[in-house]
């Protein structure tokens, strides 16, 4: 073998070594940021309040990209907490990434997020998921349920483009509720799927920001019993 070739491997393998490491060190990290750290505040949405098939001046005032109309409370016999889920619903020549941002969301930096989501099967995408840290329109994460692909992406906004670093196999079944948390701390995100923990990234950008919900194009999804602990 080559002294050429030799090295390579060598660095090759150093930098195996250094990633094992990291993973394990980020997983570390955010096992303690979820045990020790002393979440104090807890805010809830269940969307109860709300009249039924509505949207809501105060929701509305807080989403991004999306037609009127195409966020709406609307009752659900399925949902976890009845009578009502908050739904996007399916609009035809709907098309880029549609947010709403939690309009009394308050600004964290250390925290527990989870929302109960279900994805209706039958349209082109089928892509739902949490905001994280939402600074603006350009600039937040997304923990992202992709039941046509069986994934769960971590998702960085820079500018336009919307890049998924960090993703796993999961499955994800479309007509049926799944719970989608995140814990977010100083150390990085991690993400899991139905009470597992799926994703560890060791990620300093955009510290701290808001709270709000995602979907791609022409997804209809519902959520419910959005909660945040911080």
């Amino acid at each position: 073998m080559s002294k050429d070739k030799t090295f390579h491997l060598s660095r090759k393998r150093r930098y195996t070594i250094f990633a094992i490491i990291t993973a394990i060190g980020v997983s570390f990290a955010l096992y303690n940021a979820l045990i020790n750290y002393n979440y104090v505040h807890t805010k809830d949405w269940n969307f109860d309040s709300y009249q039924n098939n509505t949207t809501p001046s105060d929701l509305a005032a807080f989403q991004l990209n999306s037609p009127s109309g195409l966020w709406t409370v609307k009752a659900d016999d399925s949902a976890p907490s009845k009578p009502n889920v908050f739904a996007v619903l399916p609009a035809g020549n709907s098309s880029g990434y549609h947010m709403q941002v939690m309009p009394d969301s308050p600004e964290i930096s250390d925290a527990q997020i989870s929302v109960k989501l279900k994805i209706v099967p039958g349209h082109q995408v089928e892509q739902a998921g949490l905001v994280i840290r939402f600074i603006d329109a350009s600039h937040y994460f997304v923990l992202m349920a992709d039941p046509q692909n069986n994934r769960v992406s971590l998702c960085k906004a820079d500018i336009q483009f919307l890049v998924c670093n960090y993703e796993t196999n999961a499955q994800i079944s479309t007509g049926q509720w799944h719970t989608l948390e995140a814990t977010i701390s100083s150390e990085g995100i991690g993400g899991w799927l139905d009470g597992k923990e799926i994703i560890k990234a060791n990620n300093e950008y955009y510290q701290t920001g808001q709270v709000g919900l995602w979907t791609k194009d022409d997804t209809e999804a519902y959520f419910d019993d959005l909660q945040i602990k911080y």
